[in-house]
């Protein structure tokens, strides 16, 4: 048992547990003294593995016969562009012939749309498709389709034409979540830009709202290309995106391009994705501080 649970995030079902030879008055047995702890019906946490948000979105995919797949927000989050709330419930689409069993914490969704309905694995959960995701999210959280899908491009998981080909796919009346991508593709801002132009994009947009001094992008110095700044004051704002230090060797590189800048007396500020989402706030105050050390007065 202690194998399954490894390659399940802690978990093992009743059927699982069968397979290897225990008894169904075991499996009562082993629920009742601790050794397994009961998360949905026919599905049980092995003692000694936390209760992760993966556990959780897994046990609800194993339960109901382990027809489920991660759906919505749960698979926007395993897709690595969504941030759960700490009481948000699990999102699963449940295939095949629908069930009355209702699990705690959980919301079942039963779509009519059974288009692009073979799963993913991320990180080992079955989970909808990129652009399934981004369609179901926005049947529940409309507001969040834009962000999403400039990660989804930042992340290289959908383009432009992946995303026209679900909408086509997936448009029929009444399909909720189809609204909010029409609206993407039809003010479309992304052209056939590269993943790192998506980035700098929104960053520009957050720039202009807050009145900072008119910035340049790409600036050149030396034989490097500054993501955006101001050469009046010397000040350099680069974007990190995803993965860009997961590299040893692409840290490095990095440290010597911000030294060269140093040098030639550039003040470099870095920023995440993550930063000029969430807080872009705590963006424009640091750059208004770099810019104000400099002797920019607004």
């Amino acid at each position: 048992m202690q194998e399954i649970a490894q390659r399940q995030f802690g978990l093992v079902t009743r059927s699982q547990a069968m397979e290897i030879g225990v008894s169904a008055r075991q499996w009562s047995r082993l629920n009742s003294s601790g050794v397994l702890l009961p998360r949905h019906s026919q599905v049980s946490g092995l003692f000694g593995f936390p209760e992760t948000r993966e556990q959780k979105i897994m046990a609800a995919t194993l339960a109901l016969d382990g027809r489920g797949i991660a759906s919505h927000r749960s698979a926007a989050e395993l897709w690595g562009v969504w941030t759960p709330k700490v009481s948000e419930p699990v999102d699963i689409i449940l295939q095949g012939r629908t069930s009355g069993r209702e699990l705690c914490g959980v919301v079942v969704h039963r779509p009519r749309d059974h288009a692009d309905l073979a799963p993913f694995q991320k990180r080992e959960i079955l989970t909808t498709n990129a652009t399934r995701t981004l369609i179901d999210l926005g049947a529940i959280a409309p507001y969040a389709v834009p962000s999403v899908t400039e990660r989804m491009l930042i992340a290289g998981n959908v383009t432009r034409e992946h995303l026209k080909r679900a909408v086509a796919r997936h448009s029929q009346r009444g399909r909720a979540g189809i609204g909010p991508m029409r609206e993407i593709l039809a003010s479309w801002p992304y052209a056939d830009r590269p993943a790192d132009s998506v980035f700098e994009l929104r960053m520009d947009r957050v720039l202009k709202a807050y009145g900072l001094p008119a910035h340049e992008t790409q600036i050149s110095v030396g034989r490097y290309l500054i993501d955006f700044g101001w050469g009046q004051w010397k000040v350099a704002g680069e974007l990190d995106g995803w993965g860009k230090y997961e590299r040893l060797a692409q840290f490095q590189k990095q440290a010597r391009r911000d030294a060269f800048l140093q040098i030639r007396g550039w003040l470099v500020v870095h920023f995440t994705w993550h930063e000029v989402v969430r807080s872009e706030r705590n963006v424009i105050r640091e750059l208004e501080q770099a810019l104000r050390s400099r002797g920019w007065k607004p």
